[in-house]
């Protein structure tokens, strides 16, 4: 069962945007612990999960705490399946870095694994991939299904393991393998709209090749004869605004020169675009709750 955080659907809308300049990018444990301490008073109905709507894929490391939440409510072990246009495993600043994520929430009590779905950034090529957390591979932790490689191949091979792309396999049979790929019968999605072609989302970062059908299509499947017990969406664009101190503005500020896009949608389109999307995943995942 699934409750959605928004006012129409009875949901609970999350005060945190005093707490957003500091947490954008990247952020402290002394923010996390603030933003969790407001988590913790806001209580899924019993036997329920929760989907939340987070933003900017800014914030993906919030994801961990929801993750964290769902895992102890499941009791039962959950896979987490992770849609981006990146991988989000970077080694550095685990757990507090949009882009540095995923090794935190695959080693949560609970979690038996992470399925990340859609790449098409380098960052999954033998140089980039020299800064991702590897050790999750060889532990068993994490499976990744890019939806190209880099080097224009039909696989993404590390640590002596390796996966076809969605665009060798083609959309339907990749869609076909994931249900069979899932080692649980908890789900939990996480989504960053990144991983949508530009026609579908208009965020923060590059965008990937994927279409809303193929999302909806692979999560559908996926959850198929299982338990959704949370899911999260980030990818919204929003202008940013950075906090917690000058000298961590203008670290943030430098760091998104390099990593971001330097053009600015115009925020209406975007807006309007993103919202399209947003109920249709809404719409999406009111299926696991009826």
């Amino acid at each position: 069962m699934l409750t959605c955080m928004v006012r129409e659907d009875g949901g609970q809308v999350l005060p945190a945007r005093d707490l957003g300049p500091a947490l954008r990018l990247w952020t402290s444990a002394a923010t996390l612990a603030a933003l969790r301490r407001r988590l913790d008073e806001i209580a899924a109905p019993a036997g329920e999960g929760v989907v939340v709507f987070a933003g900017s894929g800014d914030f993906h490391h919030v994801t961990p705490l929801l993750i964290e939440r769902a895992a102890a409510a499941a009791a039962e072990p959950l896979t987490v399946l992770h849609f981006d246009n990146h991988p989000d495993w970077v080694r550095h600043a685990r757990g507090r870095h949009c882009g540095a994520w995923v090794g935190e929430a695959a080693r949560l009590p609970g979690v038996a694994k992470v399925i990340t779905i859609g790449v098409c950034s380098p960052d999954i090529g033998r140089k980039g991939a020299r800064r991702g957390d590897l050790a999750l591979i060889g532990e068993g932790r994490l499976d990744l299904y890019a939806w190209r490689a880099p080097d224009g191949g039909g696989e993404v091979a590390l640590e002596g393991r390796s996966w076809p792309t969605i665009e060798a396999l083609g959309e339907a049979a990749f869609v076909a393998r994931l249900a069979r790929e899932i080692p649980t019968r908890a789900l939990y999605v996480t989504i960053d709209k990144d991983v949508l072609a530009a026609d579908g989302a208009i965020t923060n970062w590059d965008q990937g090749q994927a279409s809303i059908d193929f999302l909806v299509a692979a999560v559908r499947a996926a959850a198929a004869g299982r338990r959704v017990v949370g899911a999260d969406v980030v990818g919204d664009w929003s202008a940013p605004v950075y906090g917690d101190g000058p000298v961590a503005r203008v670290l943030k500020q430098g760091e998104a020169l390099l990593d971001q896009p330097w053009s600015r949608p115009e925020p209406g389109a975007a807006s309007a675009l993103n919202e399209a999307a947003n109920l249709r995943l809404l719409s999406l995942f009111a299926e696991f709750a009826a």
